[in-house]
């Protein structure tokens, strides 16, 4: 389960069948040098693995490549208008997305016509990036049906959009859609559900819904995919009280070590908070692992990382033969670019998105 979540490894809610002692961490000794902005050659050879993404034959991989070229305007201003006419409503969704949280609003006219998508998602992420843009003549009302809906997919992406449009009036939407439980999934999926509307409300402000998060976190180990969630949901909303819980679980060993996934998904929202309890060193014990997903989960931690140690295995993890590894890496080079240069944050919240098969 926890494997399909690093698959959508630039998604926000995870909602999976989309695409289809002191423990608070410590820097690390072998790792403390800060290194400055990427080479050149390097930045090129990111890029140019990003664009060809874009063009890849699998959905999958066109939606993470324009979400992980964010950082830079005019390439993915190009991907962004083929992605809005994807024959995927996968990307389409990202597309729009993306357009949306960069302001790429002189092309907003381009999304118009998603307004009469077939698809849900996408009707709500053209919504979302028209309203952004300043479209006062949008209509955001198809948004409250969207959020009370049963099937959960809908349900987590309109949470988002209405999230992100950050109008504080969806509070009390988003309170309703959560007295009203998904029907006719097991507990786990509704707890996930729940969970993701959880979210949307601490950004608009109400941040009693922290504690349902705090408590995911701590989940019984055969649910494991609950902690992964309250652990991304952490460090995008910059929640430090799980801080030390996360530490440990990243650094664990012994019977109490997690497996390798769940503690880079950990380290990765530490340094999502502070770059400063980034761990390389974890990440760069598992940038040979046999499994894919595990790479690529190493390589999204070393995003947040500013490290010698970090750039190094990143150069080194930019020639793997897994095209959606590389992917990964190439968009941590760039988010790390952008840091190391001062151009402004990176938004970090992608989301869930519609079958991408």
């Amino acid at each position: 389960m926890i494997q399909s979540m690093i698959r959508c490894f630039a998604l926000s809610f995870l909602v999976l069948t989309l695409f289809g002692c002191d423990a608070s961490p410590k820097a690390e000794s072998n790792s403390s040098s800060v290194s400055g902005p990427v080479s050149e050659s390097l930045h090129v050879r990111a890029l140019t693995i990003l664009r060809q993404g874009t063009r890849s034959d699998q959905p999958l991989v066109r939606a993470n490549s324009i979400e992980m070229m964010e950082p830079e305007t005019e390439p993915l201003r190009d991907a962004i208008r083929r992605g809005l006419v994807d024959h995927n409503e996968g990307v389409r969704f990202v597309s729009a997305m993306a357009l949306g949280k960069r302001r790429l609003c002189g092309s907003s006219r381009l999304v118009r016509p998603l307004l009469d998508d077939p698809s849900a998602s996408v009707r709500a992420a053209a919504i979302y990036a028209l309203v952004v843009c300043g479209d006062e003549d949008v209509d955001q009302t198809p948004l409250a049906a969207m959020v009370l809906s049963q099937n959960r997919v809908t349900r987590a992406n309109a949470a988002l959009v209405l999230s992100e449009i950050g109008n504080p009036t969806a509070t009390v939407l988003l309170r309703e859609a959560m007295k009203r439980p998904l029907s006719g999934d097991d507990a786990e999926v509704i707890r996930t559900s729940e969970l993701g509307i959880a979210e949307a409300l601490v950004r608009l402000g109400d941040h009693r819904q922290l504690e349902m998060i705090r408590a995911a976190f701590f989940a019984p180990a055969s649910q494991g995919e609950l902690t992964a969630l309250a652990s991304q949901m952490a460090g995008r909303l910059n929640d430090r009280t799980l801080v030390p819980a996360m530490g440990a679980l990243a650094m664990a060993s012994g019977p109490r070590q997690a497996g390798p996934e769940l503690r880079l998904i950990a380290a990765e929202a530490l340094g999502r908070i502070d770059s400063e309890m980034a761990m390389p060193g974890l990440a760069a014990e598992f940038r040979n692992n046999p499994m894919p997903e595990v790479r690529m989960q190493a390589a999204l931690v070393l995003g947040w990382d500013r490290s010698s140690l970090g750039i190094r295995t990143l150069e080194q993890m930019i020639e793997d033969p897994s095209e959606r590894v590389r992917i990964a890496v190439a968009g941590a080079i760039l988010r790390r670019d952008n840091a190391g240069r001062s151009r402004g944050p990176i938004h970090p919240k992608p989301d869930s998105v519609p079958a991408i098969d």
